[in-house]
């Protein structure tokens, strides 16, 4: 019988990217976690690398390696940080302090490509941020597109619509240079864009104040950390329900029935200056051909995540 999948966690560890590391970490007799690599988004990096390793105490169960990726796009002096929508801490003010834990003198994209080429075909990757540690990773060690197992990205958006300009979302958009790189590595993706967090997958203020006061602690963890963004949510488009997006892809890694509509395209990302720029193109008669998922099932969704973080 063969035991848990193998995965690499590539985070920029905001409070989304919190409940998406608590689940993989949760999910044993799915995955085994066997690093996290960290790079800059939401945050500075090391901001970022510091809720990682606060995610994965908060979960409870095991403590993977953690590394430290790129601190900037690859074309960019600096990410386009969203402390609005965290915090300033990115974890909504719990202002906690660092786990007494080293980190891994190893860096991310190095750990990435001796993980992948001493297993190959083994280990997926799900990634959860900018895709910058991926692409360096991919220009030092271009096998690595061949040896890796499958590549889940939460990024792009099939609707056309962005979250960080009209055209483009956070996660392609903040580095098209290195999402473009990683588009078209032949890598066998699954893009689960960023129109799963809308409509009836996002969590009501019901079921977040269920989770605040659940008997689990990852779980009263998860809502407490996720309030600013709520807030931010709030401000912006004037509900209290919130699209926890990074949870959303890592459920679909774990449960790919969770997914649904999914349709096969080539994948490419504009890199030109001007309104374009990092919009997520697909064409379903290109070559070669990656899965895109644009509608997740909600209520497997919720069940699922819900189950992982301690609200049953």
């Amino acid at each position: 019988m063969s035991g848990p999948r193998r995965l690499i966690l590539d985070t920029d560890t905001g409070s989304d990217d919190v409940w998406a590391v608590i689940e993989a970490l949760r999910a044993v007799d799915v995955v085994r976690v066997e690093a996290i690599t960290v790079v800059c988004g939401n945050l500075p990096l090391d901001l970022c690398v510091k809720n990682a390793m606060l995610a994965s105490q908060a979960a409870g169960t095991y403590l993977p390696p953690v590394y430290r990726g790129m601190e900037r796009p690859l074309m960019a002096k600096q990410a386009s940080y969203a402390l609005d929508v965290h915090g300033a801490d990115g974890l909504s003010g719990m202002n906690l302090p660092r786990p007494d834990r080293p980190v891994e003198k190893k860096r991310a994209w190095d750990a990435i490509i001796d993980l992948v080429m001493e297993n190959p075909g083994q280990m997926e990757i799900a990634t959860i941020g900018p895709l910058t540690n991926i692409a360096v990773a991919l220009l030092l060690e271009p096998r690595l597109a061949e040896n890796v197992k499958k590549l889940w990205i939460l990024g792009g958006s099939a609707s056309g619509r962005g979250n960080l300009t009209a055209r483009a979302e956070y996660n392609v958009g903040v580095d098209p240079e290195a999402a473009a790189i990683v588009a078209e590595s032949g890598i066998d993706t699954v893009w689960v864009t960023w129109d799963t967090s809308r409509g009836d997958t996002e969590i009501t203020p019901a079921e977040l104040d269920a989770l605040a006061a659940c008997g689990d602690e990852a779980g009263r963890f998860c809502a407490r950390c996720i309030r600013d963004m709520q807030a931010w949510q709030r401000r912006m488009y004037g509900r209290d329900s919130i699209g926890v997006i990074d949870a959303m892809l890592m459920t679909a890694a774990l449960y790919p029935e969770v997914m649904e509509d999914v349709f096969r395209a080539r994948c490419s990302v504009d890199r030109d200056s001007g309104e374009y720029r990092g919009f997520f193109r697909m064409d379903r008669d290109g070559e070669p051909k990656a899965a895109v998922c644009p509608r997740i099932d909600a209520g497997a969704y919720k069940k699922k995540l819900f189950a992982l973080l301690g609200l049953r």
